[in-house]
């Protein structure tokens, strides 16, 4: 994957967090609704971020992250 495309994916996971986060802060969605779509989205958000971080602007491929 590019890194422009992982910074997005990290991006938008990032930012559903935060908005579920300041809904659930201003009373718009319950706790149980924002815990749940933080539990949801927040594994995808650290994978996107480990995956961008270790992607660089060149072709090819990027280093091996383990397991």
């Amino acid at each position: 994957m590019k890194k422009n495309i992982i910074q997005g994916i990290t991006v938008g996971t990032g930012l559903i967090c935060l908005g579920s986060w300041l809904a659930e802060l201003g009373g718009i969605l319950s706790s149980w609704i924002a815990a749940l779509v933080l539990v949801l989205v927040f594994p995808f958000f650290i994978i996107a971020l480990g995956l961008w971080w270790r992607a660089s602007q060149r072709e090819g491929d990027y280093p091996f992250l383990g397991y």
